[in-house]
């Protein structure tokens, strides 16, 4: 390797040292909600309907506003942005422990959610400047690392935080962390120069390019299959198995051990087979999953599909984050920020879906909806145009 090489590996090493657990709180503090509506509607004396509003109206301000955020933070330096997006996180975080006023909690959540998809496309805007061409997914999978924490570690870090009643505390905790962590950053975050990103017009190609269309269609689909399980696992562990609370939690935990392990495996394939690969692991998300709904309040018969559905999960995740990037490679930032919007889509859409199945054939019925949004994804992949194609397409 090159001095120069060397130096280069040496700066993205340390940059996505420091950007996994930054971008492990921005990403907690969207999902921690979730394990806390009871306790927030209780308290607030809202409907649980409406305190899911906090969950809600920030994914679709992610989907919505997100681009449009990303596209005019494209040209700052990447350091200032870090710092600045933790500041805004922690003010807001805060205002989730000590304010009452349901609307402004609201809001709060809205002005969040718009500035995450941009704060998660610095760590795609770092890999494809620093690392090499032949692996960006690997260095994409690195980046990913803080996502994957965040979305599987947030449901049991806020149930077990909270388990003395108080919704709030989760919040402190993540205002805390966010002012340590955007301490950090100003200290040891690397000054990375002005790569060649593309204006606005330039970035907004990638929404011509039907290859690009298409991959994000296909994550729309896959994160619906995904989250039309897993929104509800916390509700089939506690019914479907039995469990009290703090298991709930314990199998959380051990989901996201599995979920590592399947982030791992697909940053080794992602360079080379991102399609197939996706398709293997939403085939083993589907059968994990059923399978699981299969053991009948059994825990040693569901841990093995339980390990696998982490694996597969969070492997989809990371693939769905390489594949979309790589095929808008010309404007990274962009393309990861239009999957996270995708991806929130997928959510909100999964977890409609999932909770009419189980409205109507209960909570062990999990495993029905995702082979639904499964079918589709699967007729669609053999669609999905080669991320070289895109390439060209954008010249």
């Amino acid at each position: 390797m090159s001095l120069a090489g060397a130096r280069s590996e040496a700066v993205l090493n340390r940059a996505l040292l420091l950007l996994a657990p930054a971008i492990t709180i921005v990403v907690a503090t969207e999902f921690i909600v979730v394990g806390l509506l009871p306790l927030i509607s209780q308290d607030m004396q809202v409907p649980l309907a409406k305190a899911g509003q906090l969950t809600g109206w920030w994914a679709f301000s992610a989907a919505v506003a997100g681009p449009f955020v990303t596209l005019a933070t494209s040209r700052l330096t990447l350091k200032p942005l870090l710092i600045g997006t933790l500041l805004l996180f922690a003010v807001g975080n805060a205002l989730m422990v000590f304010v009452s006023d349901f609307t402004i909690l609201l809001v709060t959540r809205i002005v969040q959610g718009a500035l995450l998809p941009a704060f998660i496309g610095v760590g795609a805007a770092i890999v494809t400047r620093l690392a090499k061409p032949n692996e960006q997914g690997k260095g994409l999978a690195r980046a990913n690392i803080g996502f994957v924490l965040g979305v599987l570690l947030a449901l049991p870090a806020g149930v077990v935080l909270a388990q003395g009643g108080d919704w709030r505390l989760p919040f402190l905790v993540l205002v805390i962390l966010s002012l340590l962590t955007a301490a950090l950053i100003g200290l040891f975050f690397p000054l990375l120069p002005h790569g060649e990103t593309p204006d606005i017009v330039g970035q907004l190609n990638l929404l011509r390019c039907l290859p690009f269309l298409a991959n994000l269609a296909l994550s729309v689909l896959l994160f619906a299959a995904m989250f039309s399980a897993y929104t509800y696992l916390g509700a089939w562990v506690q019914e479907g198995l039995g469990l009290s609370v703090w298991f709930v939690a314990l199998i959380l935990l051990l989901l996201g051990a599995a979920g590592l392990v399947g982030n791992s495996i697909a940053g080794r394939i992602a360079d080379d087979a991102p399609m197939r690969a996706t398709v293997i692991s939403i085939l083993i998300l589907i059968g994990s999953v059923n399978l699981a709904a299969l053991a009948h309040q059994s825990i040693l018969m569901a841990i093995v599909p339980l390990a696998l559905w982490g694996m597969s999960h969070t492997a989809s995740v990371t693939l769905s984050q390489v594949r979309v990037t790589l095929a808008g490679r010309t404007a990274p930032a962009f393309a990861m920020t239009m999957n996270i919007s995708a991806a929130n889509l997928g959510i909100a859409t999964g977890a409609f879906g999932g909770g009419w199945v189980i409205d109507n054939q209960g909570v062990n019925a999990i495993g029905i909806a995702p082979i639904g949004f499964a079918i589709l994804a699967l007729l669609l992949a053999p669609l999905v145009v080669p991320r070289r194609a895109c390439q060209r397409s954008i010249g």
